[in-house]
C-alpha cells in the first residue's frame, strides 16, 4: 500500500532525494550494463584527449606570445625606417649606420627566427587540433550505444519510481482532457488564444494533473521616437553700431505610441481534485512566511482581522493560526467551511514548513489558485526551466561526466518538479480523495490531444511554419485529421504579425518661432499566417518489460514506417510538403 505524504518538505529531504540519486544511478548503470560499454577504453581516450587539450591550450599561448612579439617587431621597423628616412640628414653618419644595423638585425630576426617559428606553430596548433577531433570521434562512437538508449519517457519513469503517488502519461491523451473538462469543470476557453509550447500530464494518486508551458499574445504599446534639426539665422547690432548674423540650430523631439504584440509565455500546473468542489480562492505569494515581527505582516493581519469582523463577510473567518492566514492569504475564498477542510492543522504546518524553506525547496514562490475542482499553481522556479526533456543534453562522449550530468540534469529536474506539485501534497484530503474511474478502473484510450499537436509544432520550431512576413513570435494552432492507415494529418496555422512602416508628422514649436513638423517612423502591425503539415502516429506499442536496447529498436522500427523523421514522446512524425 502506498502511503500517503503528509509533509513534503521532509520527504523529500529524507526520502525522495536520496531515493532518486539511486534511482538515477541504477538506471544509467543498467544502461551501460546492457551495451556493455568499454569504460576502460573510453576513460583512455578522453585522458589523451584532455592531456591533447592541455596541449593545444600550451600551443595557442604560446603562439600568441610569438604574434606579439611579430607585431612589435614589425611596428619597430616601420616606425624606425620612417624615422631614420625623415632624420638622415640630421644627424650624424655614424647614428645612421647603427640605425640601419639595428633595423637589419631585426628584419633578419623576423624572417630567420619569428616568421618560422609562427609557421611551425600554426602547424603544430593544426595538427593537434586534428588529433582532438580524431580522439573525440572516437570517444564518440564508443558512447554511441548508450546514447542511442536515452528517451523521452526516462525522467518520468525514474520519478514515478521515486514518488509511487506520482504517474506520468506516455503524451496528453483526449480521454486525460476530457476527464479535466467534463468531470472537473476546466475551461476549454484557456486554449483559446494560447499555443502550448510544452505540456506533460499524469495522475497524483488516480487524480489528473497537467504542467504545461503556454505562449500568449497580449496587445500592449511601443514608443517610437523621433527628431529633425531645425537652423535659423538672427541679427544683433554690435557694440560699434554694425550688424551682425548669429547661426542657431535645434534639435526637435517628437514620440508617437502605437499598438504593439507582447508575447508572454508561463508554465502552469493545473489539478484537478473533487474535495471542496464549491470553494474559490486565489493566493499570491508575499514572502510573508516567518516574519511574523515585521510591518508588512503586522499590516496584513490587522486587514484580515478587521475583514473577519465585519458581519457582512459571512463566507470569512480567520483560522486560529494566524500566521498561516497571513502567510497563506486567502482573503477573497467563498466557502470558509471548505477551505477549513482542505487546510487543516496537518495541512497549516506541511504549508508553512514549505514556505519557509530556501534550502531543499524554492520558499514561498508560488501563487496557488482553486476554482471549484481545478486547481493551478504557477511557481517561480518553473519559469525558466524548459521541461521538454529532450534526450539529446544527456549525450556525452565522456561516460563518467555523462553520468555526473544526467544526475545533475535530473536532480534539477525532479526538485523543480516535486516543489511545483508539493502545495498540492501538503492537503492530505488531496490525497485521500481518488476519482471513481481511477477506483474501479478504465480502459483510457490513447489518442493525443490537440495540447500535444501544438507542442509537437512548437519543438519543430516557429520558423518551421512561420508566414515569410511574420517578425513576431507565432501563436501556433493545430488541426487533426484521422487517416484510414492509423496516421494522422495535423493542420498547423502559425499566427503572427508582419510589419507595415509609416511615418506620422508631429507639430513642435522651435526656437526659431515657428511650428515644424518632426517625422517619426512607426510600423503597424498586421495579422499573417503562415501554415504546415505533419503527418504523425502515435506509438503505443511500447513493451513496459523491454530491454533499454529492444526499445531503441522498437523506436528505429516506428521510424522506418512511413518514413517517418523523428520520434519524441512516443509520437513519430515528419513534416510534409
Amino acid at each position: 500500500m502506498v502511503e500517503d505524504i503528509y509533509d513534503p518538505l521532509e520527504e523529500y529531504k529524507n526520502v525522495f532525494e536520496p531515493r532518486f540519486k539511486e534511482v538515477c544511478e541504477q538506471t544509467l548503470k543498467e544502461m551501460a550494463d546492457e551495451v556493455n560499454i568499454d569504460l576502460a577504453a573510453n576513460r583512455e581516450t578522453c585522458s589523451n584527449i584532455y592531456s591533447t587539450e592541455k596541449d593545444l591550450s600550451s600551443i595557442k599561448k604560446k603562439r600568441g606570445w610569438w604574434k606579439f612579439l611579430c607585431w612589435v617587431l614589425w611596428i619597430t621597423l616601420v616606425v624606425g625606417g620612417l624615422v631614420l628616412y625623415n632624420q638622415w640628414t640630421s644627424w650624424e653618419l655614424w647614428l645612421n649606420i647603427v640605425i640601419c644595423v639595428v633595423l637589419a638585425g631585426l628584419a633578419c630576426l623576423l624572417f630567420i627566427k619569428v616568421h618560422p617559428r609562427l609557421k611551425a606553430l600554426k602547424k603544430q596548433q593544426t595538427d593537434t587540433q586534428s588529433t582532438i577531433d580524431n580522439l573525440k570521434s572516437e570517444a564518440w562512437t564508443q558512447m554511441d550505444p548508450l546514447n542511442r538508449l536515452y528517451d523521452w519517457d526516462m525522467l518520468a519513469r525514474m520519478m514515478t519510481r521515486t514518488v509511487p503517488r506520482l504517474e506520468f502519461d506516455p503524451y496528453f491523451t483526449t480521454q486525460r482532457l476530457a476527464d479535466l473538462e467534463k468531470v472537473y469543470g476546466w475551461d476549454g476557453s484557456f486554449n483559446e488564444d494560447r499555443s502550448v509550447l510544452y505540456s506533460h500530464s499524469g495522475l497524483i494518486n488516480g487524480n489528473p494533473f497537467v504542467l504545461c508551458r503556454t505562449r500568449k499574445m497580449e496587445w500592449g504599446e511601443k514608443t517610437y521616437h523621433g527628431s529633425l534639426t531645425i537652423y535659423w539665422t538672427t541679427y544683433e547690432r554690435s557694440s560699434d553700431g554694425s550688424t551682425r548674423s548669429v547661426n542657431h540650430s535645434e534639435t526637435l523631439h517628437a514620440s508617437y505610441t502605437a499598438p504593439y504584440p507582447n508575447y508572454f509565455e508561463k508554465t502552469r500546473l493545473i489539478y484537478g481534485n473533487t474535495a471542496a468542489p464549491d470553494l474559490i480562492f486565489h493566493r499570491q505569494q508575499n514572502g510573508l512566511a516567518g516574519k511574523e515581527n515585521s510591518l508588512r505582516f503586522k499590516l496584513n493581519r490587522r486587514q484580515l482581522r478587521k475583514k473577519s469582523e465585519d458581519l457582512k463577510n459571512s463566507d470569512f473567518a480567520m483560522l486560529t493560526n494566524e500566521e498561516f492566514e497571513v502567510a497563506f492569504d486567502t482573503r477573497d475564498r467563498n466557502n470558509n467551511h471548505q477551505h477549513a477542510l482542505l487546510f487543516t492543522p496537518l495541512a497549516q504546518h506541511s504549508m508553512m514548513s514549505l514556505l519557509t524553506d530556501n534550502s531543499a525547496g524554492y520558499g514561498d514562490d508560488f501563487d496557488f489558485n482553486k476554482e471549484r475542482m481545478i486547481n493551478v499553481v504557477i511557481a517561480n522556479h518553473m519559469q525558466e526551466m524548459n521541461l521538454d526533456m529532450n534526450p539529446q543534453q544527456f549525450f556525452h562522449f565522456d561516460y563518467d561526466k555523462a553520468v555526473e550530468n544526467f544526475h545533475t540534469i535530473c536532480a534539477n529536474y525532479f526538485r523543480a518538479i516535486y516543489f511545483n506539485l508539493a502545495p498540492l501534497l501538503c492537503i492530505p484530503m488531496y490525497q485521500q480523495i481518488r476519482p471513481v474511474s481511477e477506483i474501479y478502473g478504465h480502459d483510457m484510450p490513447l489518442n493525443s490531444s490537440f495540447w500535444e499537436h501544438e507542442a509537437l509544432a512548437n519543438f519543430l520550431g516557429q520558423d518551421t511554419f512561420r508566414h515569410p512576413d511574420c517578425v513576431t513570435d507565432c501563436i501556433i494552432k493545430t488541426e487533426q485529421q484521422r487517416n484510414s492507415n492509423n496516421t494522422s494529418t495535423i493542420k498547423i496555422s502559425a499566427n503572427g504579425y508582419r510589419s507595415v512602416e509609416h511615418t506620422i508628422y508631429i507639430e513642435k514649436y522651435g526656437g526659431d518661432g515657428k511650428v515644424h513638423q518632426v517625422p517619426v517612423v512607426w510600423y503597424e502591425y498586421l495579422p499573417v499566417c503562415g501554415t504546415g503539415t505533419l503527418l504523425m502516429a502515435e506509438d503505443n506499442n511500447v513493451d513496459p518489460n523491454a530491454t533499454n536496447i529492444e526499445h531503441a529498436n522498437h523506436i528505429s522500427d516506428v521510424l522506418q514506417q512511413h518514413h517517418f523523421d523523428f520520434y519524441r514522446r512516443r509520437i513519430a512524425s515528419k513534416i510534409m510538403n
